[in-house]
């Protein structure tokens, strides 16, 4: 099994409403190239994907990582209660996430050896968590979400009973 389908160069096409006819020409290419990428029948040189990588504002590194074949991948999961917080940890390979219940109260610390190169996410279902990165607090209430760096120094506050969403993914 091929490990790239560059066919998602049609739904890509699709989606921005242009013809095939209209990509050769934005991308300097042959209509006959766009046919066979659209095709499934080639696999593009690295001058290929950067000129459609331009006509559709992605970068080269984007449009291979569409174009890999998709799976669907089961999380690994795993029930925690611990210091005040329960849920459940959702781990993926350069992706987790954790849904989190806490009391109103309690405090938690990161730890800093349990991050890399990751962004994370607090994204707030119901109650107040406040969110301090770096000596600077954000108070989050339902629907409100916090992005930040996550080796920088940061602690939860819990000011109401809450349910949130703390994911982690790779920073690119």
């Amino acid at each position: 099994m091929n490990k790239f389908d560059f066919s998602i160069i049609r739904t890509l096409r699709t989606k921005w409403g242009i013809t095939a006819e209209e990509l050769a020409r934005r991308a300097n290419l042959t209509r006959a190239t766009i046919a066979k990428l659209e095709g499934g029948d080639s696999n593009p040189t690295i001058e290929t994907i950067e000129a459609l990588s331009r006509v559709f504002q992605l970068t080269s590194s984007e449009l291979i990582r569409l174009a890999e074949v998709a799976h669907c991948e089961e999380a690994t999961t795993k029930v925690f209660q611990a210091d005040g917080f329960a849920g459940t940890h959702i781990w993926f390979p350069h992706f987790e996430a954790y849904h989190i219940r806490a009391v109103a109260g309690v405090r938690k610390d990161s730890d800093m050896r349990l991050h890399e190169n990751t962004a994370e996410i607090c994204l707030v279902l119901s109650g107040k968590v406040r969110v301090t990165v770096r000596g600077k607090s954000h108070e989050l209430g339902p629907g409100m979400a916090l992005r930040f760096k996550a080796l920088y120094e940061h602690h939860f506050d819990i000011v109401d009973n809450s349910e949130f969403l703390l994911i982690h993914h790779n920073v690119v």
